[in-house]
């Protein structure tokens, strides 16, 4: 028994000695812990932080995004608004094109017609001198005369 008792007082102390040594890595290990549990908190709140900014960047990225796309929207309607406009002009100008070289002609063809009134009465002055010499005017003496005329 006395053996018992002995082995028993020396477990106690062993177990005694383990629970201290247990003891002093559990003080060492809170003592760690309110070193880090700071320093997890404010990692905590800084991840929170960052997770916070990004969700912000992603809806401003998204807004500039949206943005963009109405920007591409509006720019599209605006050059088909201007190439429809363009075509519409040249369409115009074409027209202009044509109604000035009507008008073109028209002054041409009213030119030649002064041009054949100015001689008119030289072409009279003429065909009353013969016919007052003669009395009559052959065709021949006519043309000469209509071609004299409208060279001069």
């Amino acid at each position: 028994m006395k053996k018992n008792f002995e082995r028993i007082k020396e477990e106690k102390l062993y177990v005694d000695a383990e629970i201290n040594k247990f003891k002093s890595s559990i003080t060492e290990l809170e003592e760690k812990l309110s070193v880090v549990k700071p320093k997890l908190k404010e990692s905590s709140e800084r991840m929170e932080a960052l997770e916070n900014e990004k969700n912000d960047l992603r809806a401003e990225l998204e807004q500039k995004n949206n943005e963009t796309e109405s920007l591409k929207k509006d720019l599209q309607k605006s050059i088909s608004d201007k190439y429809v406009e363009v075509e519409s002009l040249k369409d115009e100008k074409e027209l202009k094109v044509n109604e000035v070289e009507a008008l073109n002609d028209k002054i041409k063809a009213l030119e030649e017609t002064i041009s054949e009134a100015k001689g008119a009465p030289q072409l009279m002055d003429e065909i009353k001198d013969i016919l007052m010499h003669k009395g009559f005017l052959s065709d021949k003496e006519y043309e000469d005369l209509l071609e004299r005329t409208s060279l001069e």
